[in-house]
């Protein structure tokens, strides 16, 4: 692992199922304990994700395969870039909040490619830093969809009822695999948003408690 400073906390879970939200908020108490918080995302607004961004939406077809290969590079670029990247800003002491990191391919991918190639192809960006917490927002997927009706006027790619199942049934696969060697912290998404917040501090404060302040 390169050598970083500051923390990193990525989000998990289906779309619909709250991250936005919960993730400003996460980001409002960090900076209320005197530490500098960037938020990030994936696909990136970078080259390859805003590629990737335009598959999801349809405007351009392409296959489950070539999907997963610019999930790939299009973190490897959000890892490595010079302006903004996630390894940059880790080394220099910034926490990192990122909704959706390397799970998200493992989950919404190997649905319909082979696993062990999907994790193959993430095997560099998995070597170069590593989240000091996955939080994930357990939401089932119709009421994820109902937000996301209520939300916007369109669903992209992956935002139907089938696909959203299979890959919620997934990610609890993925917390088995890796429940040795990843911190997942999962969270009951049918709680108040107030409460759900209130359950990611008490995860995440050790983080962001300067020495004497405990």
């Amino acid at each position: 692992m390169d050598n970083v400073k500051g923390h990193f906390i990525v989000f998990e879970g289906i779309d619909g199922s709250g991250k936005t939200t919960q993730i400003n908020l996460l980001q409002r108490r960090i900076e209320e304990n005197n530490f500098i918080c960037h938020i990030t995302k994936e696909p990136t607004g970078r080259p390859v994700g805003s590629l990737l961004r335009q598959c999801l939406a349809g405007s351009i077809q392409t296959d489950e395969l070539t999907l997963a290969a610019l999930f790939a590079a299009d973190r490897l670029d959000h890892i490595l870039n010079d302006d903004d990247g996630l390894l940059k800003k880790l080394q220099e002491g910034i926490s990192v909040i990122s909704d959706r990191y390397i799970l998200s391919t493992y989950a919404y991918q190997s649905v319909k490619v082979p696993f062990n190639w999907v994790m193959d192809l993430n095997s560099m960006a998995a070597g170069k830093i590593h989240p000091d917490c996955h939080i994930f927002i357990d939401t089932d997927p119709v009421t994820a969809l109902r937000r996301i009706s209520e939300g916007r006027p369109g669903t992209e790619l992956f935002e139907n009822e089938k696909r959203l199942t299979d890959v919620r049934d997934r990610y609890f696969e993925l917390f088995d695999k890796f429940k040795d060697t990843e911190n997942i912290i999962v969270i009951d998404g049918t709680k108040s948003i107030g409460k759900i917040s209130d359950e990611i501090w008490e995860n995440v404060s050790k983080y962001f408690t300067r020495k004497g302040d405990a």
